[in-house]
């Protein structure tokens, strides 16, 4: 009895094995799929240009993302965001930018909701931050892991000023 039950164990595992190559071959026949289809958008991406304008930017050329495209929103937020003036502090508001690639935003924006929309701020805010995301997963980037803390704003002399509270720093 036992040896037949050692001759049905026996068979199983051979039958497993057999299916385990079929499956290893069929895995690798998808992979080099992947990869023929990878190069094959990649060309194909070369050869269009991508546009930054935020009215233009959608989900599917995240995947494409530069540094130069990044830098391009970024100079379009500041641009947005330069004036800082204010008539009371519930004008002022801060806005985390940006992905690190242990988490977090990359910095905080102080801005002035009575020179700036706080919808395309955000919007633009968003936009980097996908981009940020997208760019560090697909070059696979380290950063450091600091958290950075909100600040709080206000303000001073009509101009949206940061508040320097050294119990909020995170170290």
């Amino acid at each position: 009895m036992i040896k037949v039950t050692q001759a049905i164990m026996l068979s199983l595992i051979l039958v497993g094995c057999d299916q385990s190559e079929d499956s290893n071959n069929t895995s690798t026949d998808v992979q080099a799929q992947k990869q023929e289809n990878k190069a094959a958008s990649a060309t194909q991406n070369l050869e269009k240009k991508i546009d930054v304008s935020p009215e233009k930017l959608s989900l599917e050329s995240v995947a494409d993302v530069t540094k130069q495209d990044i830098s391009e929103i970024h100079d379009q937020l500041k641009s947005l965001t330069q004036d800082l003036s204010c008539d009371n502090s519930s004008q002022c508001h801060v806005e985390a930018v940006g992905k690190r690639a242990c988490g977090g935003p990359s910095s905080y924006l102080v801005y002035s909701s009575k020179s700036a929309s706080s919808e395309e701020v955000t919007e633009l805010a968003k936009k980097i931050t996908r981009y940020e995301s997208s760019y560090n997963f697909e070059n696979q980037i380290m950063s450091i892991c600091e958290q950075l803390t909100r600040p709080s704003t206000q303000c001073v002399e009509n101009k949206c000023v940061t508040l320097s509270d050294m119990s909020q720093e995170a170290y």
